[in-house]
């Protein structure tokens, strides 16, 4: 009996001995690595709870002090989370395993109920029906064109007038950019959808009922991202809080979506063709009637989510940008004058680096969050993935990265972007490889919108530019950088306008 008792105890208690030593060196090696604490069944909950107002920036910080440029971070239960900076692991991510790699869960539950079926939150089958009936658009020459003319009509009668008024009324006026940006582009992409005018952008900035469930749905599908999904789910089952108020917010944009396309079919509106006639006309080309209402009012919201929100995003990152960077807006402002202004703007290539450049530090997306599906999965760095880890692209910190960029990563300097053609001393534009700049997404899911996005930005750029100056209201301001799954300024961005000579 005096030898079977020790050795009992011994059994007993050697795993918790085993569990208790495996922790403590797995918090000896992250703190190395300077990585948060993790402990028994709450991992690293308490850093995550602290730094959960910036955990892009916090995680950007994490990842620069990798060696591997990918870290592990242990959530409650174990659930593990793999970030990563390395673009040979986002070449196997986003191409090389593509099939194994779906839309994180936590993001597909956090926006289904606005986005439901929609292009952004399914994969499969179901992303490729999408993917193959939408693509052929995004490429058409006449969808573009559409889009450039509505772009530039709200651009000449409501952006332009009211940054005149701004610059002539006092010198006191003060607009807030990114409620400007907002507005402007919340007009531009109801045009482009389905040829409505929500007239977000008039010269008294109203507020309007569509506006504002757009932009409560937003916000609360968002904030959902970054919360626990006990919580808000807890207040959609007991329909409270903020959960009744996006039921209410997305019913309030379906049924206006619904009522639009009715009239698109009775033909009440005009015969411009938007983007509900091109899905209809080319489901029909692909023997694909697409006759299911909730397809089109998901597609219709996917894609305005998709053009409102990031083009708002990079347009406010942009203007901030050149306004802290007097002698990079010399050259821009160069650049669209040697062009014709406005006219030219295919050809405005320091205007286009300036633009990658402002996205390499401000991605409109700063994060590509997804989940292996797959049995263990070994990366190029050798790092393991377990079936249902959640994996993070960590797209802001990867233009951030001393390894990619250089030592001067933290300049605004379009010229990395740029060489000299010795011959007409002109400039040319270098493209980056997209594994190494996956602002645009990579591999098979590449932003069909990449070429609509940079056009409007441009058209934007060089008609506000060569006009206008818009200068921070408070010298030196420096915004404070707010983000879930989409960059955004957390105190807004006020500026002066000021007429150029």
């Amino acid at each position: 009996m005096d030898y079977h008792l020790p050795y009992g105890l011994i059994i007993f208690f050697l795993p918790i001995i085993i569990f208790l030593f495996s922790i403590y060196y797995e918090n000896k090696s992250s703190s190395k690595l300077g990585l948060p604490k993790s402990y028994p069944l709450i991992g690293c909950t308490f850093s995550l709870i602290k730094n959960r107002k910036r955990l892009v920036q916090w995680t950007a910080q994490l990842l620069q002090n990798s060696p591997s440029s990918t870290i592990t971070l242990t959530g409650p239960f174990g659930k593990k989370c793999v970030l990563t900076t390395n673009p040979s692991n986002v070449k196997h991510i986003l191409k090389t395993r593509f099939d194994v790699y779906k839309k994180s869960t936590t993001v597909r539950s956090s926006l289904q109920d606005l986005l439901g079926g929609g292009i952004f939150v399914v994969d499969g089958t179901e992303w490729k029906s999408h993917r193959q009936l939408i693509s052929p658009i995004f490429k058409s020459d006449t969808f573009h064109h559409i889009v450039e003319c509505i772009t530039m009509k709200e651009i000449s009668s409501r952006l332009l007038p009211l940054f005149a008024d701004a610059s002539t009324i006092s010198t006191t006026t003060i607009l807030d950019l990114p409620d400007i940006f907002r507005r402007f582009t919340f007009d531009i992409v109801f045009k482009e959808g389905f040829g409505h005018d929500p007239q977000y952008l008039s010269p008294s900035l109203p507020k309007t009922p569509l506006a504002d469930a757009f932009n409560t749905a937003i916000k609360i599908c968002m904030g959902r991202y970054a919360s626990p999904s006990i919580l808000w789910k807890a207040k959609k089952f007991a329909r409270i809080g903020s959960e009744k108020n996006l039921s209410l917010a997305v019913k309030e944009l379906q049924e206006f979506i619904k009522n639009r396309i009715a009239r698109l079919k009775e033909g009440e509106c005009d015969d411009h063709v938007y983007l509900v006639h091109f899905l209809a006309s080319k489901g029909r080309t692909q023997n694909k009637l697409v006759c299911d209402e909730k397809y089109y009012v998901d597609s219709i919201i996917n894609f305005i989510l998709a053009a409102e929100d990031t083009l708002c995003s990079a347009l406010i990152w942009f203007f901030w940008l050149i306004s802290s960077n007097p002698e990079v807006e010399k050259e821009v402002v160069s650049d669209i004058k040697a062009n014709n202004n406005n006219n030219n703007w295919k050809k405005m290539t320091y205007l286009h680096a300036s633009i990658c450049e402002s996205m390499r530090l401000y991605p409109p997306a700063p994060v590509e969050p997804k989940q292996a599906t797959g049995d263990e999965d070994i990366w190029p760095d050798g790092t393991k993935v377990n079936k249902g880890t959640e994996v993070i692209i960590h797209i802001f910190a990867m233009g951030r990265s001393q390894e990619l960029w250089g030592e001067n990563w933290a300049e605004f300097k379009p010229e990395r972007w740029l060489r000299k053609d010795v011959t007409t001393s002109n400039w040319v534009f270098i493209p980056r490889d997209p594994f190494n700049y996956p602002v645009f997404q990579a591999g098979p899911r590449t932003c069909l919108g990449i070429d609509i996005a940079f056009m409007q930005i441009k058209l934007v750029a060089a008609n506000v530019l060569s006009q206008f100056q818009l200068v921070p209201a408070v010298d030196g301001y420096s915004p404070v950088y707010s983000s879930t799954l989409t960059s955004k300024m957390k105190n807004g961005f006020p500026v002066r306008v000021i007429q150029r000579v």
